[in-house]
């Protein structure tokens, strides 16, 4: 329990106007973007410097109070949610992008700073920062670490953990580990980086990253395309690999998606005069010295019978308008009605038969309900959302849906799938996770957990069933 004395400290290391106690800060840092449970941590400090992450991380430790340590809480798992009690940690003031190495091509900054502000200081300098998420104006690089965050460059690029050559971490105990030497080469023994990326601040507070940059990709063409049948979404990705296209983004949606689009998100339309049942995006870049590649790939994937009808963006702010199909997907179901996600992935080759072993359970899913299918296909992540109308009751909406999602993780786990392909599992999915862990696994990883945290103090309730 928090006490007068807890404050005292907290204000005596940080001032007063960093030390948040009123209900409306408290609601504010104590939840993320899920909205299911309800925020009640204790207090909000906001440190500047990883010596004061340290400094608050040690009294914790000696006072036995549980900390939750926040980004810019966009998760969709309630991983950054503090439900008891805890002392909410934001890195929010840890915003400086320290260096920028064009030679090594590397990027060194502190938790803080948002995904948008990466892309943009690489970007100065003629480099590119391939991490690409709908949040990316809120989403901080330590949250993104802290989730592995993967995002829709994912088929190009990889996700957050492909981007980290380095990482300062701040232990359950206060101790600063220093593992941000940023080397792409280096064989000496355990890479103990990797425990950390996508841990959700269970084993450690991320406090500063040297990430890696790349070149940017060269000019890229968009175009969306309808597709008569989900089966022929994977053979459109063959064609594209066989065609050698360096693919920057392989997106689809649903005809329900679609429309949802069409309805909330403002001057959304639609590129075709039919509606089809789905649709694929598609970013590839140009060929070397600036060869078309969209044009003849659409021809080869017409000739296989596998869309019937496709557009190639002519401008830039076309190519953004088609984007829009597929960004403005979720803040468009969240208008539609209540909501509740699912993010899964599959082996690539595995999705056609799962989605037709899904169709049974769409079928069978409440009438009022509606299940909105899209994602990132190219490397076989699926978002199920269940949308409700909004004159349901929340909570009675979220147990219907339940029932529905359930027998969705079975079908994935005998699949070997994963119920959580980038969003974490947080306390959204704790009950879940025998479904794409096994008891052997799951057992590991809560050594290593009490390992590093004996006594539970980071992140608690977090991944681990109770």
């Amino acid at each position: 329990m928090l006490h007068e004395s807890h404050l005292s400290f907290f204000r005596q290391l940080l001032g007063d106007a960093y030390v948040l106690t009123s209900p409306n800060d408290l609601e504010a840092y104590g939840r993320d973007w899920t909205r299911v449970h309800t925020p009640n941590p204790s207090v909000a400090v906001l440190p500047a410097s990883t010596a004061d992450v340290a400094a608050i991380v040690k009294y914790c430790n000696r006072e036995n109070l549980a900390i939750v340590p926040s980004g810019g809480r966009t998760g969709l798992a309630a991983g950054a949610v503090a439900t008891n009690g805890e002392v909410v940690l934001s890195l929010t003031r840890m915003s400086k992008i320290e260096s920028v190495d064009t030679i090594g091509m590397t990027m060194r900054v502190e938790a803080g700073v948002t995904t948008q502000q990466a892309q943009e200081a690489a970007k100065e300098v003629g480099l590119f920062f391939p991490l690409d998420l709908a949040a990316k104006g809120s989403c901080h690089i330590g949250g993104n670490i802290a989730t592995n965050a993967g995002g829709v460059k994912f088929i190009r690029f990889g996700g957050m953990r492909e981007q980290v050559l380095g990482l300062e971490v701040v232990l359950p105990d206060g101790e600063i580990l220093d593992l941000n030497s940023g080397l792409r080469k280096n064989n000496t023994g355990y890479d103990l980086r990797q425990l950390f990326i996508g841990s959700e601040g269970t084993l450690g507070i991320v406090t500063r990253a040297t990430i890696r940059l790349t070149a940017p990709p060269r000019n890229v063409q968009v175009s969306v395309m309808a597709v008569r049948e989900f089966a022929d979404i994977p053979k459109i990705l063959g064609v594209c690999n066989r065609a050698s296209v360096q693919l920057t983004a392989f997106e689809f949606f649903t005809r329900e998606a679609h429309e949802i689009v069409l309805q909330h998100a403002l001057g959304a339309r639609s590129p075709f005069a039919e509606m089809s049942p789905f649709y694929v995006l598609l970013e590839a870049e140009e060929g070397p010295n600036g060869a078309q590649v969209m044009e003849p790939l659409l021809e080869e994937i017409f000739g296989d019978e596998l869309i019937t009808d496709a557009v190639i963006a002519s401008s830039s702010a076309q190519a953004k308008e088609l984007w829009g199909l597929r960004e403005n997907i979720t803040e468009s179901i969240a208008k539609h009605g209540h909501v509740r996600k699912n993010d899964i992935s599959l082996a690539i080759n595995q999705l056609t038969d799962f989605i037709a072993d899904l169709e049974p359970i769409v079928h069978a899913a409440p009438k009022d309900m509606q299940l909105v299918i899209f994602g990132h296909l190219g490397d076989g992540n699926l978002h199920i959302n269940y949308v409700g109308p909004k004159t349901q009751d929340f909570a009675a909406f979220q147990t219907r849906a339940r029932v529905v999602e359930l027998q969705i993780f079975e079908l994935l786990g005998r699949y070997k799938g994963s119920i959580s392909a980038e969003h974490g599992i947080g306390l959204l999915k704790t009950k879940d996770l025998h479904f794409s862990r096994s008891p052997a696994e799951i057992e590991l990883m809560r050594k290593i957990k009490g390992l590093l945290d004996p006594k539970g103090l980071f992140n608690p309730g977090k991944i681990f069933p109770g």
